[in-house]
């Protein structure tokens, strides 16, 4: 991993939780049960990984500020905002009973167990929502940047993206595949896990003038991500714990789910995991003008993390 990687995660995390410390209390004004759920989730903590990603996509080489009133405009952050509040509502919802069913996320109460079901979906929804005006909120003087956004964003979260592989992971865990069981797993991950996270990336960089010189090899840098940190999560529900997990191990294959390591075994779950890690690395050598460091260090944290 890059010696400066851990600096630059640093610092990313650091100024959007600047941003989201002093920002949030606007949007959640005045107070009410449906703010408290939001704020409970939102604030429960987690690595902000894709902020950061849309962040780092935005920033070439040291650009990356330390502080917000460094920047002109927040058009970032609120695109950082935005991939947060869509990534809280999935979890919220994935915690569901009629969904995953947990009591616990980020090591507290899940949002239906701290305050109630029809809460916590009435709170889900607030995120969704409010993640789409935040983009419009963004400055620009590109015409068509809020509109290529919100494409973005949804291609992620939307039917197609994020929803339509919670479906599939439902449909699978109740009526297994027999057949063809790879490119299934593959498909309901590329969706549910890896879908969001490459709109991550996309948003930041269409917020660059060059964007569109970036936008494929950047893609299939953002797909190899979204492989390996499911991956990476897969192989955690089995050999991690709740304090570390922040949430109850084991329960992918107590429910049956199609998972990496429950497919191929847990040897060459890890064997997927380093060839993952190999293939974003010479990805993200043939990323233009961004910062090498981030992109190169990250394949290694996301496999080495804990939780």
């Amino acid at each position: 991993m890059p010696n400066s990687f851990p600096n630059i995660l640093q610092t990313s995390k650091q100024l959007f939780d600047s941003f989201f410390e002093s920002f949030t209390p606007k949007l959640f004004s005045p107070k009410t049960r449906i703010t408290d759920a939001c704020l409970y989730s939102l604030q429960a903590g987690g690595k902000r990984v894709r902020p950061i990603f849309v962040l780092n996509s935005f920033f070439g080489p040291s650009e990356l500020p330390k502080h917000v009133s460094d920047l002109k405009n927040d058009s970032v952050l609120l695109a950082s905002l935005a991939v947060e509040c869509i990534h809280t509502y999935s979890l919220i919802h994935d915690d569901l009973p009629a969904m995953d069913d947990d009591d616990t996320r980020r090591g507290k109460p899940t949002c239906h167990k701290q305050f109630d079901e029809a809460t916590a979906i009435l709170a889900g929804d607030t995120l969704n929502s409010l993640s789409f005006y935040l983009l419009s909120m963004m400055e620009t003087n590109d015409p068509f940047l809020i509109r290529d956004s919100i494409q973005i964003l949804h291609a992620g979260a939307g039917m197609t993206g994020m929803i339509q592989g919670q479906m599939e992971d439902i449909e699978e865990e109740k009526n297994p595949s027999t057949t063809n069981r790879e490119s299934k797993l593959h498909s309901i991950h590329e969706k549910k896990t890896g879908a969001l996270i490459e709109s991550s990336f996309l948003l930041g960089n269409r917020l660059r003038p060059d964007w569109s010189e970036r936008e494929a090899v950047l893609s299939r840098y953002a797909k190899e991500i979204g492989l390996l940190f499911q991956i990476t999560d897969d192989i955690l529900d089995v050999e991690g714990n709740l304090e570390e997990l922040g949430k109850t191990p084991g329960k992918d294959a107590k429910a049956g789910k199609l998972t990496y390591p429950g497919l191929f075994g847990m040897d060459k779950a890890k064997s997927l995991r380093s060839e993952s890690v190999d293939k974003a690395i010479s990805f993200a050598r043939e990323l233009p003008s961004l910062h090498h460091e981030f992109f190169l260090g990250l394949p290694k944290y996301i496999a080495e993390r804990k939780n």
